[in-house]
């Protein structure tokens, strides 16, 4: 029995180190980027811009932003490396794969709806799952 627990303990460090090694695995993220500062106006359209990165783990496929803007923002339009996503649906929008170690623009362009100060916070996610930190703040509205 000791034998056994042995040989499936080694058996499974190799094959997490084989995914490790081979970029395999569940894949890690990070949204980098800022908030606006100043504030924004109702009604006028603003763009976030952030940089995806896939850190480490697989690929991401699909490559999707997601965030806490539906009530406070119309969500316009989400671009990845120019590319357009899918719609703002369900609190967030994917692009296309993001290979392991790579890096592309994302810009949210949003419309603000209503003036007040509001928490924001948008982070990495695979296909609806979060895979890792993202960027948030407060993001203040005037009339």
């Amino acid at each position: 029995m000791i034998v056994f627990i042995v040989v499936a303990v080694f058996s499974d460090v190799i094959t997490s180190l084989k995914e490790v090694s081979s970029g395999e695995g569940a894949p890690r993220a990070q949204l980098n980027g800022a908030l606006p500062t100043g504030s924004l106006q109702v009604g006028h359209r603003n763009a976030f811009t952030f940089a995806l990165d896939d850190t480490a783990g697989g690929a991401m496929d699909p490559a999707c932003v997601g965030g806490n803007l539906a009530a406070e923002f119309k969500v316009v339009r989400v671009t990845f490396l120019g590319t357009p996503g899918s719609e703002w649906r369900d609190g967030r929008s994917c692009g296309e794969i993001l290979e392991t170690n790579a890096v592309v623009p994302v810009v949210i362009t949003v419309i603000p709806l209503h003036p007040g100060t509001y928490s924001v916070k948008v982070v990495p996610q695979e296909d609806g799952k979060r895979v890792g930190s993202g960027t948030s703040g407060k993001v203040t509205v005037r009339p």
